[in-house]
Order: C-alpha cells, then structure tokens, then sequence
C-alpha cells in the first residue's frame, strides 16, 4: 500500500481539474452550461473489515459520452487513509434500453492496472 501524501493528493486533484477543463472545453453549449458533477463516497466491507474513501468527477462529453474520473483509498479504522488507485470511466447510452462501457484503473504512477468493457441492457 502506498502512503498519502501532499504530492499524491495533489496529483489525484489535478487528474479531476483536468477531467473537469476537459469536459468544459469539449462542451459544445456555452462555456456557463458546462456541467462538472462531484461524488465523495466511502464504504466499509463487514465481513472483511476493510474500509474505501472515493472522489469522482464526472462529465458530459460530445456525442452522449458520459466521462468519469476518480481516486480511491483504503482507510483504517483509526483514519490513517492509503491511495489505491486513480480509474477513468467512459459509458455510451446506444438507446434507452443498452448502454456500452469502459472502466479503466491506474495505479499511483499512471501505469495502467486494468480495463473492463462491457455493455447493460435494462429490462
């Protein structure tokens, strides 16, 4: 596990700015409609006794492409918080029923861990 300090933090808000600047330049509406949504969350597993702390920001993008960008911790229960990893997620509604996604993770350096695609059919 790696340790949190100034320079990470730093590192993961400047990844959410950009995502955020990203969002608001390819925005095809004027620059005051551009819309930056921010979620804080955190989670404990009972039975593992494990605790996570996540921040995303997440975009509109031209052609329906919904953008999301985030950083997650692990944290002790005495509070002693731990970076885990930064994700960018892109998502694609294709009608009102099928969606396609990507959800991408990188580790404290930006080498990239793992990707997931796929698609959800709503019933």
């Amino acid at each position: 596990m790696i340790k949190i300090t100034k320079k990470k933090v730093g590192l993961g808000v400047a990844i959410i700015i950009a995502l955020g600047v990203l969002g608001w330049v390819l925005q095809p509406a004027p620059a005051e409609a551009a819309d930056v949504d921010f979620t804080f969350g955190a989670e404990k597993k009972m039975n593992a006794n494990t605790n996570k702390m996540y921040l995303d920001s997440s975009v509109d993008l031209p052609l329906g492409i919904s953008g999301t960008s985030g950083i997650n911790y692990s944290v002790e229960n005495n509070l002693d918080a731990t970076f885990d990893s930064f994700e960018l997620d892109f998502s694609k509604g294709l009608n009102d029923r099928l969606s396609v996604y990507s959800q991408s993770d990188f580790d404290l350096n930006l080498d990239h861990t793992d990707t997931t695609v796929g698609f959800k059919v709503k019933f």
